[in-house]
């Protein structure tokens, strides 16, 4: 995911990048691809401010932000969170392009954000677009697969975390079926079949994109 955004970020012609991210494994893991990405893509990472999702206010870190200038930002968050810095950045003044990450693909990330989040870019899904996909498209009837069985179930519409999940599960149950020909349940023999089966598996269309 980093690496498709940056690629993007660096074709728009952007080539300093300001970043603000969660103070957690997330936020972090982010920092270290895209400070180490950065260089080999010609953009200049700016600063490297942080914050804790139950934080109140992210003022301070999107004032030192744009006190480096940075043709665009990008955050490292997920969720309601991430909506803090863009939020903050925006009552600032700052009119640069802002990216975030994939853990943004949520109703309630709009719904709580509302003008302060337009516009805002990531990468992510087929789950995202699939609306935007033909009837027909392999990876929206994947999608309505998902949709329309949690629906039934929840009475609610799903976000992409749920997507997560259901698509390990048809990799399981796509893998499970063929390894039940050959081994027992429960031996040795069937969890290797069954490991083989889902490192062979190919062409599968998910709510994540395509399995090769």
């Amino acid at each position: 995911m980093a690496t498709a955004i940056l690629k993007y970020i660096a074709k728009s012609g952007i080539k300093t990048l300001g970043y603000i991210g969660v103070s957690d494994g997330y936020g972090e893991g982010y920092y270290k691809e895209v400070s180490r990405l950065a260089p080999g893509l010609g953009l200049t990472v700016t600063t490297h401010e942080v914050y804790a999702r139950s934080d109140t206010s992210a003022t301070g870190q999107a004032l030192k932000v744009i006190a480096t200038n940075p043709d665009a930002v990008f955050i490292a968050s997920a969720g309601t969170p991430a909506v803090l810095p863009q939020e903050a950045l925006r009552s600032r003044g700052y009119a640069g392009k802002i990216f975030q990450t994939h853990g943004v693909a949520s109703e309630e990330f709009i719904k709580l954000g509302g003008a302060n989040v337009e516009g805002a870019i990531f990468t992510g899904e087929a789950f995202t677009i699939a609306d935007d996909l033909p009837a027909d498209d392999p990876f929206r009837q994947a999608r309505d697969e998902f949709v329309s069985s949690y629906e039934k179930a929840n009475g609610q519409k799903p976000n992409i975390f749920g997507a997560h999940l259901w698509d390990a599960v048809t990799l399981f149950k796509r893998a499970a079926a063929i390894a039940l020909k050959t081994a027992k349940p429960g031996t040795p023999e069937f969890r290797a079949a069954l490991r083989d089966e889902l490192e062979r598996g190919k062409d599968v269309y998910l709510n994540n994109g395509l399995s090769t």
